[in-house]
């Protein structure tokens, strides 16, 4: 996770080894309106100051990962909804107004090298950006529970098929998963897996650091954020499970929360 958090730290635009990995297909016209991408504020194109993912949940409310946000200013950030292309579609674009982290989430060192931040995991891995204005965007409603094993699921982001090599994908890709059980979740990774507030899904789609925060969906429902994944085993941005912040499980959180910073 030592990337994803510098991503945070003002470093986005120089941490070329994030790159975006493999696996999606370009989202159809009209497809997931809702997704969001932070993005620090500043005169370089979008495609390169855009960072963690993440999904409108109301007008003024922004669903992503806790650890995108975790030591930063949110002033320093800027949010835009419905991005389909980076370089081209910026899609609307929001200030912050304040940032409410869920209750409990802490970065878990490895119980194999807790030193090495790159192979730790994360709990409670959410964050509510409240927008300064509403976006006349339809959100995307929170699922009532997390799916079972076997569910299909899809990741939307603009780190899903980029070639190797490259800094992000430009376009909104979608890679479809699907959900895996508790236990094969658990055991793959060395890592501490909270399974109170982590799920796991895999497929065709490899993520890679600048997925963080990216919206997971089942039956156009929202059931978590990309969080963690191959790298905590030392398999950075290649095929392994995809960890996943539980959305249902907070979900009366994530609507009533109020800002803290």
């Amino acid at each position: 996770m030592r990337i994803l958090i510098l991503l945070v730290a003002g470093l986005l635009v120089l941490t070329g080894s994030a790159q975006a990995m493999s696996g999606g297909r370009p989202a159809q016209p009209g497809e997931a309106p809702w997704v969001a991408t932070l993005a620090i504020k500043g005169d370089e194109p979008l495609l390169r100051r855009a960072g963690c993912g993440g999904a409108l949940i109301t007008p003024t409310r922004v669903l992503t990962a806790a650890h995108c946000l975790d030591g930063a200013d949110p002033s320093r950030f800027e949010v835009h909804v419905d991005a389909r292309v980076l370089s081209g579609e910026p899609g609307v674009v929001r200030d912050i107004r304040g940032v409410a982290v869920l209750p409990g989430y802490e970065i878990l060192p490895s119980p194999v090298d807790p030193a090495n931040l790159n192979w730790a995991s994360a709990k409670h891995d959410l964050a509510v950006v409240f927008l300064d204005r509403p976006v006349p965007v339809t959100p995307v409603r929170i699922a009532g529970s997390r799916p079972r094993p076997g569910t299909p699921v899809a990741l939307y982001s603009h780190g899903t098929t980029g070639q190797p090599g490259e800094w992000r994908n430009d376009v909104l890709n979608r890679g479809d998963l699907a959900v895996l059980d508790d236990r094969t979740c658990h055991d793959t990774t060395p890592a501490v897996v909270d399974r109170s507030s982590v799920a796991c899904a895999r497929g065709g789609a490899v993520a890679c650091y600048l997925d963080s925060g990216s919206p997971l969906v089942a039956a156009g429902r929202l059931v978590g954020v990309f969080s963690f994944a191959g790298e905590t085993a030392g398999k950075e941005c290649q095929p392994f499970p995809m960890y996943f912040a539980d959305a249902p499980a907070f979900r009366h959180w994530a609507l009533t929360a109020g800002v803290t910073r």
